[in-house]
Order: structure tokens, then sequence, then C-alpha cells
């Protein structure tokens, strides 16, 4: 019950961040940003690769937010930056120790790819375009392939997908996943985008769903390096930011693509 009202919640958040001007949602996706670096910071810490605590924070959100500049070259300049102060920060946290320092920069600009980049395809998303629709598209591909991944697992599951990485996830589920994934692909597409029909939606919501997947296996792998079942317990049922956002970044980027190259 828990679970359901959290998730209940969560949707109505979503339903009104939506509806927001641009920049409203931005303010709300950089607090979530900030929330998720603080799981990460904490992940990767277990894991043994501490990033820069609070610099990291400041510059994933700074290149996310870089996306909504009318300069298309501000991503770039961002990105950029925040290579030279991770390098930075980590020579000086990691003076007299080389291993610190390598393992401080790779982990807060990795950190920032994953927290900073990936979010800023969805804010670019945003700002173009039939936005609200394009993303009330993503999260209906990425939700309903995890939703009927579980279920289609937990009832059909019977071989393993990527034990190292996540024991319970299933081949069986994973289909299951992309089906639904790809069946809210094409209904968001043929009744909401103009113009665009039921195989243009259908083929994105199946990249969605592939890359939504990799997206959670990416941040198991994370949570097993630092042997955590949830990136932390801030939504009752669900674990934490980074176990809700894990597909929706890798397929933000995705959908970005399928829109830049002409897909819709």
């Amino acid at each position: 019950m828990i679970r359901v009202l959290t998730a209940i919640v969560l949707i109505a958040l979503l339903a009104c961040t939506l509806w927001m001007p641009p920049y409203a949602f931005v303010v709300v996706l950089a607090i979530f940003l900030a929330l998720g670096w603080s799981e990460y910071e904490a992940l990767a810490a277990e894991a043994g690769a501490a990033p820069l605590r609070g610099l990291g924070a400041l510059l994933a959100i700074s290149v996310a937010v870089s996306f909504a500049l009318p300069d298309p070259q501000a991503p770039a300049v961002a990105l950029g930056a925040s290579a030279l102060l991770a390098a930075l920060g980590g020579l000086a946290a990691g003076a007299k120790h080389p291993l610190l320092v390598v393992r401080r920069t790779a982990a807060t600009l990795g950190g920032v790819c994953w927290l900073g980049l990936l979010p800023g395809f969805t804010v670019a998303i945003r700002f173009g375009d039939d936005g609200v629709t394009l993303i009330a598209l993503l999260f209906a591909a990425v939700s309903s392939g995890d939703i009927a991944a579980y279920y289609g697992g937990t009832l059909l599951g019977r071989h393993p997908l990527a034990p190292g990485l996540s024991p319970k996830k299933t081949i069986e589920g994973t289909i299951c996943g992309l089906l639904a994934s790809g069946a809210g692909g094409a209904l968001v597409a043929h009744y909401w985008l103009p113009g665009a029909g039921w195989s243009p939606g259908l083929a994105v919501g199946l990249m969605l769903g592939v890359a939504g997947q990799a997206g959670d296996l990416f941040e198991s792998a994370f949570k097993r390096a630092a042997n955590a079942k949830d990136s932390s317990r801030l939504l009752p049922g669900h674990g934490g930011i980074l176990d809700r956002l894990d597909g929706l970044l890798f397929a933000g980027g995705v959908l970005y693509g399928a829109v830049f190259f002409g897909l819709f």
C-alpha cells in the first residue's frame, strides 16, 4: 500500500511539473538532481571512489541547467568547465596520493555525465517543440516498461538476465517490459503527437525501453558495488531518487537523439 501511495504522489508531482512553465520544470529537476547526487556520493564512497563533495553536485546541476540557455554551445562549455574543475578538485583533494586524484576526478566527472549531461537532454526536450508531450512519452514508455518487467518477471521469470548485476531481473521480465514500452510509446505518439503514427511511436518506445532497462542495470551495478539494496530510503516503497530516475536518465538521451534525427 505504501508503494502505491508513493507512486500516486510521484505521478501527481510529475503531472503538475509538466504543465508548469519550462523554467519551473528545470527548478524541480535541479532539486531532484541535488538529492540524487547525495545518494550517488554515498554509493560511490562505499564502492571506494568518492566524488568531490559539494562541488560535484554544483557541476552536475550546472551542466543540466545549461541546456535551458538559448546559446546552443552552453552545454559544451559547461561540460568542459566541469571537467577542468573536477580535475583541479581531484588534484587538491589528493595532492599526496595519485590514486586518490584519479578516483576523485573520475568519480566526479562520471557523476556529472550521469546526473548532469543525461538529464540535460530532457531539459532540452522540454524547451523544444511538443516538449510536454515528448516528456509524457518518455515517462509512459519507461514507467510502463518498468512495471511490466517487474510483474512479468514475478509471474513468468525463469531465466536470469544479469545475475551479477541484478539477481532478480529475468529475460522474461525484460521482454514483457520492452513490449509495454513499445505500446506506451505508440499510444502517446499516435494520440498526442501531431503527424506521428503508430510505427515511429512503437520504434521509439522500444528504444526507450532498452535504454531504460540499461539505466536500471547501470544503477544496480553501483548498488551492488556499494553493497546496498536501494540508493536511499527517501521514497517509501520505492527506495531513493536514483532508483526512480535511473532508467529515465538513459532514455532521455535516447529520446533527444530520436527527435534530433527526425524519427518524429
